[in-house]
């Protein structure tokens, strides 16, 4: 497993923006295309045909998000949450094993958790790490 420094953590935030902003994007799309899934499999004379295509988007949709999501483990990061979006790092954090913590918004790695820990268990990051 890979170890964060708090600058190799900070480098990778406007990527994480970037890919939680296509997230974001790829959810609403999908969550219009759900609920027009829904809207044609209650219809009494639903175009089984258009049920098919509108099913098969929605499936893209949410495979799309996963990929997003899964280029966040390609960078050795753990994603947590989409609302809020969490991104956890591990690391070690006065000689211990732990996740430096980022929540879409801010702008630089100020917080850690250990790693039994989650979001509720953050505290502030010195910034010195050995």
């Amino acid at each position: 497993m890979k170890y964060f420094s708090v600058e190799e953590a900070e480098a990778l935030i406007p990527e994480l923006e970037r890919i939680f902003d296509t997230v974001a994007e790829l959810a609403a799309k999908a969550q219009a295309k759900a609920e027009a899934v829904d809207r044609l499999e209650r219809a009494k004379k639903a175009d089984p045909s258009q049920l098919a295509i509108e099913q098969s988007q929605l499936q893209f949709l949410t495979q799309a998000a996963n990929e997003q999501l899964q280029s966040i483990v390609d960078l050795g990061a753990v994603p947590k949450g989409l609302e809020p979006a969490l991104v956890d790092f591990p690391a070690r954090v006065e000689g211990r094993e732990a996740y430096l913590c980022w929540k879409l918004g801010e702008k630089a790695i100020t917080h850690y958790h250990g790693v039994e820990e989650g979001f509720g268990g953050r505290k502030p990051l010195k910034r010195t790490l050995h």
